[in-house]
């Protein structure tokens, strides 16, 4: 191997390394900053003489060019230019009449302020004095010259000529054979022709098709720029725990290294729910004999990629991290700022390229060493400047006094430090289990730390059921109690709560009379308005279950819901609309009855159910009857009903009232959708509480602006939103809602910016993030947005990030995120989130089969009766115990990356609002596709 000759001149300028360039290139985004400064520190006892330290130091900057190198741009390159040796005085402060905090002040100051590139020096030290036998010795050089290598070659060089220079020795160091300079000549001479394409051309097929970024869950958003600054969390293992993954390292054939990156990695696929996980990690850049004495930026990065796909053990794990580590060492020449221009990987100023999170096994000789001069003792330390993340994070290894030591360095203005908590106690847990069982699959692997026993809801706890009667015999409660309160009202009527209960009790004799038998299904067919809540509550009070037809639908798919529900009978609410033809024609077909319901106000012209008795028919109800039938939207199949019993209905009314102190002086509005479940929050809350429910016409509900007049003139106080409902109304109008006292928004992702503008409009209402599907009746989970409740589950809006948690269960219901192996995820970790309550919808109408691969027997308890409900939304557990949102995973979304048809994207869509909030067109390439990164 030909050595590096020494090809360049002193005179003029000479090119920057491919690293130096880089640096270069960052600085020039942010010029002045110190996110790449390398602190260090010298800790002097005894007797010191200032004068050899300082000759000590001018004769190291003399041998070394990298010293003395500013740079500067020349036709539109930057070059390095190497200046001629001065003298430097070392500053002297003295701080011995201080506390020694101060010291650490001026070392976090001396560490933060930033070097001038176009002017230099790059190094600067500074003496403390703490005593007359004691001193601290600040150091500071650029990561442009420099790296954590030369910082070794630094202190050794001088404390030799120290001890030289004391004795008035001349310099005993040999003279250096080539600078740094010249290696930079030289490394540009190689990277060309054959040897840069056959490094160019394993990277290029190491990295194809690589993931952009790596998708872990932080705190806060992302900014546009990327930001640097840091905290860490240290933690150790035990003497007991580390020999044993060193001797199973040793066992597998790997080395620790490599073991302890496979543990990480298994973490952040968990996190991510990514299986392709590509993270950096440094090494020393030194291959050749002549780089070694250099101070210089050496240091290079390899991006090592893994495969984690296929649910192998962990020893396969690591036999795939060794072959990968193996083949990224053969082909380490290529400096990783060449790579990246090969690439070209998507840039952006917000996150790293390549990779986003680092792992470096550090050695103990580069951490600290104690050395003995005549009358002088020196401790060296490293130490890492945890006030600096370069990337998202950075797990840092360290073995020491027989233990394995780490520093999770991160980027505070991403994670929030009890995130990194929970993930140090996570990978410590991981390392043990495999330590103790290697053959295990990395998918099984528990993330569930002891601390988050605690928080996590526990799936083997028994819920409780309680059954409090149907919501119609609650309102009948409220009908005897306050019978002259207002209950109802639209445009044209208006009923108090004994007037309901007379009309509904008519109907309900109505239907029994005409053939509706208890269970028995009856169509009602109408626009919101008062009487379609006469119909619900006759309905109910029949012991027959209803479906709602919203004539907003297309008349072939109300046919199709007919079909499948079989109604034995139909009310039609007047509309002031024909129904459609196909649909009248199909309901003259019902064989019980077929009423058909006028408004209130020409029932002293029309009253069919003149001479029906108005008591109540108390028919018999349990718990598990059926109240109603609703159907999901269909858009990647035929809609499936959905049945849904009285006790879920009933259990969340009373939750509903009492969680938020809703009451009788509340006014409701009805604005949810006909044809979905949340419209029952709607009608049955206020029912129930004795309050009232208002309903605006249809021409109120075609304009935002007017739907906001109408509800500051009902004085609403209580309202239940879809998230793009609420953008409408916040859009246009200047009106206050001064009553308005909570927001309850569901079906679709929930935004900060949603709840901000809602707030801006109601200055004392309170946003409350529902979570739930049709086939979990109402709402399951909850999340409050805002503190003004002084619930200990609330969070101040400013506190949150941009999407907004889905929460935790409501009362008697657990939502369990739970990996690929059911098991419990940890904080965190990626998996589908699974309803467990006794309070779920009876299934499927007329598909047991489905009913049953969807509704499942709780793997924790194998209880019968313990029933779970897999929602196909993913989720993680938050630190505090809430869950996010991800995504959705079944036949046509993936949480990532999974690509779709065009023609698919709306159906898609509409399936599933909440990922219209999410969702992110990223690439349309020729094939004519489109991926949806949720």
């Amino acid at each position: 191997m030909q050595p590096i000759p020494r090809r360049r001149t002193t005179d003029g300028p000479c090119p920057l390394s491919f690293a130096q360039q880089r640096l270069w290139f960052l600085d020039q985004l942010e010029p002045h900053g110190s996110a790449y400064n390398l602190p260090g520190v010298l800790r002097l006892t005894g007797s010191l003489n200032l004068a050899a330290l300082e000759q000590s130091f001018n004769e190291v900057i003399r041998r070394h060019e990298s010293l003395r190198t500013s740079f500067k741009t020349v036709d539109g390159k930057p070059l390095q230019v190497i200046h001629d040796p001065s003298p430097i005085s070392l500053p002297l402060i003295d701080i011995s009449h201080l506390p020694e905090q101060e010291a650490q002040r001026l070392a976090r100051e001396e560490a933060a302020r930033p070097f001038d590139l176009t002017r230099g020096p790059m190094m600067r030290a500074t003496l403390l004095k703490l005593g007359l036998e004691e001193h601290i010795l600040l150091f500071t050089m650029h990561h442009i010259i420099s790296d954590g290598w030369s910082a070794g070659v630094l202190i050794r060089e001088v404390t030799t000529l120290y001890e030289a220079f004391l004795q008035h020795l001349p310099s005993p160091l040999p003279d250096l054979s080539i600078q740094y300079a010249d290696y930079t000549v030289w490394q540009r001479e190689q990277m060309q022709g054959e040897m840069l394409e056959a490094q160019l051309s394993y990277w290029r097929e190491q990295l194809r098709d690589a993931p952009a970024v790596l998708e872990l869950p932080t705190d806060h958003a992302r900014p546009a720029i990327q930001t640097y600054r840091g905290a860490s969390q240290s933690f150790e293992l035990s003497e007991r725990l580390s020999e044993e993954l060193k001797q199973m390292s040793r066992r597998e054939g790997v080395t620790l290294f490599m073991t302890l990156l496979s543990a990480f990695k298994v973490l952040l696929s968990r996190y991510s729910g990514q299986e392709d996980i590509v993270v950096g990690t440094p090494i020393a850049g030194r291959t050749r004999r002549e780089t070694e004495g250099l101070i210089g930026f050496f240091i290079n990065t390899l991006a090592l990629r893994t495969d984690l796909s296929g649910e192998p053990s962990f020893r396969e794990l690591m036999k795939r991290v060794r072959e990968v580590s193996l083949g990224a060492y053969a082909h380490q020449d290529l400096p990783f700022e060449r790579l990246v221009e090969e690439i070209s990987p998507e840039r952006t100023l917000s996150h790293a390229p390549v990779f986003q999170v680092m792992f470096n096994l550090l050695n103990h000789n580069d951490v600290d060493t104690l050395i003995k001069l005549p009358s002088l003792t020196v401790e060296t330390t490293a130490p890492l400047d945890t006030s600096v993340s370069k990337f998202d994070m950075t797990l840092y290894a360290l073995e020491r006094d027989k233990k394995i030591q780490f520093d999770l360095v991160y980027n505070s203005h991403l994670f929030e430090d009890s995130r990194m908590v929970e993930m140090s106690g996570q990978l410590r847990l991981l390392l043990s289990q495999i330590a103790a069982n290697p053959s295990e699959s990395i998918k099984s692997l528990s993330l569930v730390t002891r601390e988050a026993e605690a928080l996590l809801p526990n799936p083997t706890e028994e819920l409780s059921f309680r059954w409090e009667g149907a919501v119609h015999t609650r309102f009948s409660e409220q009908a005897r109690r306050v019978p002259h309160r207002l209950a109802v009202k639209d445009k044209q009527d208006a009923w108090n709560y004994g007037e309901l209960e007379s009309r509904s009790n008519q109907l309900a004799n109505y239907l029994l009379a005409s053939g509706v038998k208890p269970q028995g299904v009856v169509a009602i067919y109408g626009e919101r308005s008062a009487s379609l809540v006469w119909a619900l509550l006759g309905v109910l009070k029949a012991g027959a279950a209803f479906l709602i037809l919203d004539p907003s639908y297309p008349a072939a798919r109300l046919i199709n819901y007919l079909r499948a529900a079989k109604p034995q009978g139909c009310i039609q609410i007047w509309t002031g609309a024909a129904v459609p033809s196909a649909l009248a024609e199909y309901l003259t077909t019902i064989s019980c009855c077929q009423l058909k319901l006028p408004a209130r106000s020409s029932l002293s012209d029309v009253d069919p159910l003149a001479g029906y008795s108005t008591d109540n028919p108390s028919v018999a109800h349990g718990p598990h009857d059926l109240a109603y039938i609703t159907f999901t939207s269909g858009s990647t199949g035929t809609p499936k009903g959905v049945m849904g019993a009285h006790a879920p209905l009933s259990h969340f009314i009373k939750w509903h009232g009492e969680t938020f102190n809703l009451n009788e002086s509340d006014r409701f509005s009805m604005l949810s959708g006909l044809a979905h479940d949340p419209l029952l929050r709607d009608v049955f809350t206020p029912l129930c509480l004795g309050a009232t429910l208002c309903i605006p016409d249809a021409e109120h509900m075609r304009s935002p602006a007017h739907i906001t007049e109408w509800m500051a003139q009902e004085k609403i106080s209580i309202t239940h939103l879809t998230p793009s409902m609420g953008q409408i109304l916040t859009s246009t109008t200047q009106t206050t809602l001064t009553s308005l006292r909570y927001a309850f928004y569901g079906a679709e992702a929930l935004t900060k910016h949603d709840c901000t503008k809602l707030q801006k409009l109601a200055p004392s209402a309170t946003c409350v993030n529902f979570y739930g599907a049709t086939e979990t009746p109402q709402a399951v989970g909850y999340f409050i947005a805002s503190n003004q409740t002084g619930d200990d589950k609330s969070r101040e809006l400013s506190d949150l990030k941009e999407m907004l948690p889905l929460g935790r269960g409501v009362e008697d219901v657990q939502l369990l995120v739970l990996n690929s192996c059911l098991k419990l995820a940890g904080v965190g970790e990626v998996g589908e989130i699974y309803v467990r309550s006794p309070y779920l919808a009876k299934g499927y109408l007329g598909d047991d089969e489905l009913t049953r691969e969807r509704f499942i027997t709780n793997p924790f308890t194998r209880r019968d009766g313990d029933v779970m409900y897999h929602t196909g939304d993913m989720g993680r557990y938050l630190p505090n115990g809430n869950i996010e949102y991800v995504g959705r995973i079944d036949q046509q979304v993936k949480v990532r990356g999974y690509r779709i048809e065009l023609g698919e994207i709306e159906a898609v869509l509409s399936e599933h609002p909440s990922v219209r909030e999410t969702v992110v067109i990223a690439r349309e390439d020729e094939s004519r596709e489109k991926r949806l990164v949720a």
